[in-house]
This record gives C-alpha cells, sequence and structure tokens, in this order.
C-alpha cells in the first residue's frame, strides 16, 4: 500500500527544473509567443505547462519537453 501523500501540481520544482524550463522557453520561443520573458516556473503545474507548450513544436522541442517531463 502506498502510504506517500499524492503529488500535487502546485508542489514547488528545484531551481534546476525551474532554470531548465526557462533554458526551454527561449530556446524554443516559438513555442510560447504568449510567455513573459521574465517570468520563472516554480511549480510542477506551470513546468507541465512549458512541457505542453514544447510538444506543439518541433522534434528537437518534443525532445526537450521529455527531458524536462521526466525531472517531474
Amino acid at each position: 500500500m502506498n502510504t506517500e501523500p499524492p503529488a500535487t501540481t502546485s508542489q514547488p520544482v528545484s531551481a534546476e527544473v525551474a532554470e531548465m524550463a526557462r533554458q526551454a522557453v527561449r530556446d524554443f520561443h516559438e513555442c510560447f509567443w504568449w510567455w513573459n520573458p521574465d517570468f520563472t516556473p516554480q511549480t510542477v503545474e506551470e513546468v507541465r505547462e512549458v512541457v505542453l507548450n514544447l510538444r506543439k513544436g518541433g522534434h528537437r522541442a518534443w525532445q526537450r519537453a521529455q527531458e524536462l517531463n521526466s525531472c517531474l
């Protein structure tokens, strides 16, 4: 039986994951026309939003989405 509490999407992410997400937004800005360049994702939910938008891009963006998603 799993005794761990369920993961919530509002959990904070590590500084490393937040920086990975920020770099992905910079590298694939065409997937994020609406994104504020000063914003730093700080929660699992925000990083998942980055992942979802990366998946709308090309093959390299999709690969980065997979790498980022594996960190969550």
